[in-house]
């Protein structure tokens, strides 16, 4: 039988135990309560399959439907033009009608056959999304193809999202049209969630280039995927940066030799548009550290200060860390030290 004492010793441990569990995944929340279910609107149906004999009703009824979003996608995404233009409806049925437009419409069709598992991502993500921010209103995510023009973009309470961007790195298109394995590897289905939540953090907080170098380049991108890491606690790290196993690894086993690199070869307040877009942008590879390393790994850096910060101040909320904009101060007040 257990003594009092070990009894007591043993609630102790098992008690510390759970608030290190709980600190350790500081943003795993409840959510159970919060009742929405996100719906993928599928523009590229709604568009492919429209009724052509009375085009400029269709028309019509797409504009009342999509607002802001059938702007852009016609002006931005595929370039023919404002709905309200003469040549608009034949520009519009040329691009329906291309045969390639239409392969690519059936393609996407059966990898897209059914997105329940897609929609119920979507929607815990923006569960916690209203957990954090409890009056606002989730966007609406709206599907499109674009013959692979752009993937990902926002506008008033919309977020796009290119599905012939997602088809599986094993579509023969990309393989067609020359796009590299390190962007190849990033479009499978499985991103689109995460993807969508970055373009939505994206437009709520932009970035504040009153003082524009590598060092706030970083943490803008930290701050972006701590937000995301927000809302999908559970996602894996390595997919929500779209890294390979491999990489993730390297980025945790290098993160010291990183930083001290960075500071020593003082990148950190480069403001170089080379040295900078080097360091945050995709690449095969981040040229200033290892072949080994994902392009991007300083992002994951500033993501990782973004985390040290936020478990220094664990009482802000997930917008009052996300409105930091001083960077530098942010950086300091992270005492972060790898």
């Amino acid at each position: 039988m257990m003594r009092p004492v070990h009894r007591m010793l043993f609630f102790l441990a098992v008690l510390g135990l759970l608030v290190n569990a709980c600190k350790s995944k500081p943003l795993e929340v409840d959510i159970s309560g919060i009742d929405l279910r996100v719906q993928l609107e599928r523009f590229d149906r709604a568009l492919f399959e429209m009724e052509q004999d009375t085009l400029e009703g269709a028309i019509d009824a797409m504009y009342v439907r999509f607002g802001d979003f059938f702007d852009v996608f016609n002006v931005h995404v595929i370039g023919i033009g404002q709905a309200s233009s003469r040549r608009y409806p034949s520009y519009l049925s040329m691009f329906i009608n291309d045969p390639i437009n239409q392969e690519v419409y059936d393609y996407t069709k059966q990898v897209y056959a059914s997105t329940d598992a897609l929609e119920e991502e979507l929607s815990d993500g923006f569960r916690h999304y209203l957990y954090h921010y409890p009056d606002s209103v989730p966007p609406r995510v709206v599907a499109y193809i674009s013959r692979f023009n752009q993937g990902l973009f926002t506008v008033g309470h919309f977020v796009g999202v290119g599905l012939d961007q997602y088809l599986g790195s094993d579509c023969i298109y990309y393989q067609q049209m020359g796009t590299p394995n390190y962007l190849v590897q990033k479009k499978e289905p499985s991103r689109v969630p995460s993807d969508v939540m970055t373009a939505w953090a994206t437009s709520l907080y932009p970035y504040n280039d009153s003082l524009d170098n590598a060092l706030s380049r970083m943490i803008w991108h930290g701050q972006i995927a701590w937000f995301v890491d927000a809302m999908f606690p559970a996602v894996d790290e390595k997919l929500k940066m779209g890294f390979t196993p491999d990489q993730m690894l390297w980025c945790r086993n290098n993160e010291k030799q990183m930083w001290t690199h960075l500071v020593e070869e003082k990148l950190l307040f480069s403001t170089d548009p080379l040295n900078i877009r080097k360091l945050v942008e995709d690449a095969p590879f981040t040229s200033f550290f290892t072949s080994e390393s994902p392009g991007r790994a300083a992002v994951w850096q500033g993501w990782q200060i973004v985390k040290a910060y936020a478990a220094r101040n664990p009482k802000l909320t997930v917008h009052q860390v996300m409105s930091q904009r001083n960077y530098q101060e942010l950086l300091r007040m992270s005492r972060y030290n790898p």
